[in-house]
């Protein structure tokens, strides 16, 4: 009689994982809001969103570096407490020890393993072969380019042998050409057999090198970080990024990212795409972390019609999910619309595009104050009996207001996006908020408006 072979348990399940930093009940802020993801063998994982969406902090968990607030994360269908035996990380920094040759860096791996000396040569030779270092083993890193390294730092990995191998932004360090050439080789190594491990978890930025290489793309919302849709990918490999197929499937990550970030109604979306429960009323909405430089700089590059986000981002260089933080802010401040999946001016854009410096200022400044966190900040300045706010009420404030966001991150980024309206500045002598002496609350907001040609 012939018994069945149970299923093999997936490699690693977050269930119900949710993370806080932060010490005391008024201080935590909230990175992870109830993630639950599988990672099954033979699988090749992106965690794809926008800035400060939790994904290196989901690997983190995946690897047992950090325990999460609540909820439990298994390995091989048994709970993990401490570092994940099955795991090896790739960083986009290196983390090369300089004075190791590339040999020593990539042996370092198996320092604590049970193998000959002969065995681990014969590991070393085949990973070195495998990531293109052949002839490089008694390099000093300080030698080597920026790909090489990271060849490196991959090789070491890989000769681990790990049931999944984590790769943290492994491409963002280097130059296009050198970062195209290594996503290839990333590719390859992920359907090879021989490549020593199981599955691949990746965190990205880029849309495209997500659908190049994964089999699972989890695009993530943030404040907080929260799975908005899992999309499975299909595609054969290798992947042909020119293809109808490969362009249609990153159209629809674009429509899924976009209505995460923008809360906008995609033009491009799947049936099955589903649409947050909310969306947040923009006046209470936390500041994207971008500089008012870079709102102006994409106002200054609209014309009178509308342009595609995804042709923005491609002119500028950027990825799209960083690209659409920009374009938040500029929504937020009410210089930019974005109908669908495309941008364009609004008329107050119009206005500020057009203006003279002096008069950018103060259209900056009625702007700002419509926005709740400002006028707060503002009001509250004013009430005080010397005109000013302490850096730490602003911070308590702060903290009730946006319950998921960083405070002090925040307090940083209201100072910056005030000073340039000459809102109110901060003096960090005396770790107070002051308003400006000259100020243009004087005239009504339409009277003002009227000013710019609005």
């Amino acid at each position: 009689m012939s018994t069945l072979t149970p299923p093999t348990p997936p490699i690693v399940e977050l269930i119900g994982i949710n993370m806080s930093f932060g010490e005391g009940a008024d201080q935590k802020v909230k990175i992870l809001d109830d993630i639950n993801l599988t990672v099954q063998e033979h699988d090749v994982m992106a965690l794809l969103g926008p800035s400060g969406c939790g994904k290196s902090t989901i690997m983190r968990i995946f690897s047992g570096l950090i325990k999460p607030t609540s909820g439990t994360v298994k390995y091989r269908g048994e709970a993990l407490h401490g570092v994940n035996p099955g795991v090896a990380m790739v960083f986009q920094n290196f983390a090369l020890f300089p004075w190791l040759s590339v040999r020593e860096n990539i042996l370092l791996g198996l320092e604590n393993s049970s193998y000959s000396p002969e065995e681990k040569e014969q590991h070393f030779q085949k990973i070195i072969e495998m990531v293109g270092l052949d002839g490089y083993g008694d390099v000093l890193p300080k030698e080597l380019s920026g790909g090489m390294k990271q060849r490196v730092g991959i090789a070491r990995a890989l000769i681990m042998e790990p049931q999944i191998l984590c790769m943290d932004e492994p491409f963002s360090a280097l130059d296009v050409l050198t970062g195209e050439t290594l996503r290839n080789e990333i590719g390859r190594i992920a359907t090879d057999s021989a490549a020593g491990f199981k599955s691949l978890v990746i965190v990205t930025h880029n849309i495209s090198e997500a659908v190049y290489l994964a089999r699972n793309i989890v695009v993530l919302a943030a404040n907080p970080g929260r799975v908005q849709k899992i999309v499975p990918n299909t595609l054969p490999y290798p992947r042909d990024p020119a293809s109808p197929a490969f362009q249609q499937l990153v159209a629809q990550i674009h429509a899924i990212l976009t209505n995460s970030v923008l809360h906008d109604e995609p033009s491009v979306v799947e049936p099955e795409v589903t649409q947050p429960e909310s969306v947040e009323d923009e006046a209470y909405a936390p500041l994207p972390n971008v500089t008012l430089g870079e709102v102006i700089g994409l106002v200054q590059m609209l014309g009178p019609d509308q342009e595609s986000l995804y042709g923005l981002a491609t002119r500028l260089k950027k990825d799209f999910s960083t690209f659409l933080s920009v374009v938040k802010a500029g929504e937020l401040i009410d210089l930019i619309e974005t109908p669908g999946q495309s941008a364009r001016l609004t008329k107050a854009g119009v206005a500020f595009q057009k203006a003279e410096p002096k008069q950018r200022k103060k259209l900056m400044h009625d702007l700002l104050l419509d926005l709740k966190i400002f006028k707060h900040m503002a009001d509250l300045i004013d009430e005080s009996d010397h005109k000013e706010l302490p850096e730490e009420e602003a911070l308590r404030v702060l903290a009730e207001m946006f319950p998921n966001e960083r405070p002090k991150v925040l307090f940083k980024q209201l100072v910056s996006w005030a000073r340039y309206a000459e809102l109110f500045s901060y003096d960090p002598r005396q770790a107070m908020l002051k308003r400006f002496e000259k100020t243009y609350l004087g005239k009504p907001p339409a009277s003002r408006l009227r000013d710019v040609g609005l």
